[in-house]
């Protein structure tokens, strides 16, 4: 990956120059919006900072299943976002092992609520087309059905940070390079994530997003429907 080759810190900056040249090239589209709904399904190495493969807990396992997201803009420069994971078939692939000595699944649901503050880079003399977005969550993460000779759950709780650089590269698209430490009751834990969202119809748009942070990877796809304008009058958010 990126963080591999360069580091963690330099990687992470050389990708926020590109994405910023490329967002900065275009002046024709409006800023990013923060009032949708989406779902989606992902396939991790990680998910709220809880890494089977770091945890001999778990087997070298892997996450897989839902998100649902629902992100209200509350002013022109407020949100907040909320995110649950798994509830309906959230997976910890091969996590337990039975007496045997085969590996089989467990389940892992959770919950990520934050409120953050989006930026207009024209505020410093940059793009109108650019946000840098900072947001601080709560985090809630289980996992279920472990087998006989470990406890029937495990669970853990605690807070992230997130810096985001988001921005439209066209009328269409909006992309965004991001950092995310997580700090839970056992774990720490650093994200560098790098996603598209494409709008296909009217509010209805496509998203893909990608974790590239060490030998930590994971991929997301889905749908995200941008509702703003019709629920506020054509505005982003509840209050201009």
């Amino acid at each position: 990956m990126i963080s591999r080759f360069f580091g963690p810190t330099t990687s992470l900056v050389i990708v926020a120059l590109a994405v910023s040249n490329l967002i900065t090239s275009v002046t024709q589209a409006a800023g990013p919006v923060y009032t949708y709904v989406g779902i989606s399904y992902e396939w991790t190495d990680i998910k709220y900072g809880v890494s089977p493969k770091d945890d001999v807990r778990y087997n070298n396992g892997t996450l897989e299943g839902e998100n649902i997201d629902l992100s209200i803009g509350i002013l022109s420069w407020l949100h907040v976002k909320g995110q649950a994971f798994g509830y309906l078939s959230g997976t910890c692939k091969n996590c337990n092992t039975d007496s045997s000595g085969g590996q089989f699944d467990a389940d892992m649901e959770g919950y990520k609520v934050g409120i953050g503050v989006n930026l207009g880079m024209d505020l410093i003399g940059g793009s109108d087309t650019v946000d840098l977005v900072l947001r601080g969550n709560y985090i809630d993460t289980t996992i279920k059905n472990l087998n006989t000779s470990s406890p029937s759950s495990a669970s853990d709780d605690g807070w992230s940070a997130e810096a985001i650089i988001r921005g439209q590269v066209s009328d269409r698209a909006d992309v965004h390079i991001g950092y995310e430490y997580h700090h839970l009751s056992d774990i720490r834990n650093r994200d560098i994530t790098l996603g598209v969202n494409y709008r296909v119809y009217k509010g209805l748009s496509v998203l893909g997003r990608a974790i590239v942070f060490d030998d930590e990877t994971g991929f997301e796809l889905g749908l995200r429907w941008q509702f703003g304008d019709l629920l506020f009058s054509g505005r982003d958010s509840i209050v201009q």
